[in-house]
């Protein structure tokens, strides 16, 4: 299906005047193959590996609207936003959305013990058991189940990050990082700046008018030279063919105001030492 991505439309619209038909394409792609073969849709609510894509408001309603009507499970991917990257406990929040499945991990813990988890509607886990079988639930899809240490760790995490309002700072720091991105990034091969809490990606191109993507090398060296500088910054890595071009940045929640500055800044220097 094709993705959401405003900037780069593939249906040469621009919102809010399309019809969504980058929303309706699902549809599409479900009646050819046949409803009676799609067993579910997959989504992540901010697309990360392909360059921090948020959907605008009204995309995921017509999408579960989409699903619901093809008798689909809407599953949603919230590995990478799950847990509060965006400023809200999962990323599908933001969008009125009551998914069928939801998936998660890194984040459920702080990546400091391993852990997965997917999670379901009581009607969904219904489906996965045998009234008349009394052995029988869901248990044929993990070799690290009942891992007592990871499941602490997650729970204090989570504790961790209510009782000391993370999500606040999350959505607050986001709020000014991404301004501060839209302010100072004001370079002729910077063609958009996008992102939600503490997610957000910056894309490279070769001038504002074509929107040709910037050589995925010059991404490395930008990268190279943050990294040189004390700031470590992430990029796509070959999701779409000769579109690599977006710096991805994923700070702690914990950042403060002054971090955000010295990501700016470094970021800013970076940018005019290898583009000039």
């Amino acid at each position: 299906m094709p993705h959401a991505c405003c900037y780069r439309c593939v249906f040469d619209k621009s919102y809010p005047g399309c019809n969504l038909e980058c929303a309706k394409a699902v549809e599409d792609v479900i009646m050819k193959e046949g409803s009676d073969t799609v067993g579910g849709a997959i989504f992540e609510p901010i697309t990360a590996g392909g360059g921090i894509i948020p959907p605008v408001g009204e995309y995921y309603r017509e999408v579960a609207a989409i699903c619901k009507r093809h008798g689909v499970t809407l599953i949603m991917d919230e590995v990478v936003c799950g847990i509060g990257r965006t400023g809200t406990m999962f990323g599908y929040q933001h969008y009125g959305l009551a998914p069928d499945i939801v998936t998660m991990a890194k984040g459920v813990a702080s990546a400091y013990m391993p852990i997965s988890c997917t999670v379901t509607t009581g009607e969904v886990f219904a489906s996965l058991q045998d009234p008349g079988d009394k052995l029988s639930y869901f248990r044929d899809i993990s070799t690290f189940a009942g891992c007592a240490a990871a499941a602490a760790a997650a729970l204090e995490n989570v504790r961790i990050i209510e009782e000391e309002k993370l999500l606040e700072n999350v959505t607050k720091m986001g709020e000014y990082l991404l301004e501060g991105l839209k302010e100072n990034l004001d370079h002729v091969n910077v063609g958009d700046v996008r992102g939600k809490g503490l997610l957000m990606g910056v894309e490279f191109v070769e001038d504002k008018m074509s929107k040709t993507p910037l050589p995925e090398d010059r991404i490395v060296d930008i990268c190279a030279e943050t990294a040189a500088r004390g700031v470590l910054v992430g990029r796509t890595n070959r999701s779409f063919p000769n579109q690599n071009n977006i710096i991805n940045l994923a700070p702690a929640y914990i950042v403060t105001r002054e971090d955000c500055d010295i990501i700016l800044k470094t970021l800013r220097e970076a940018i005019k030492t290898v583009l000039g």
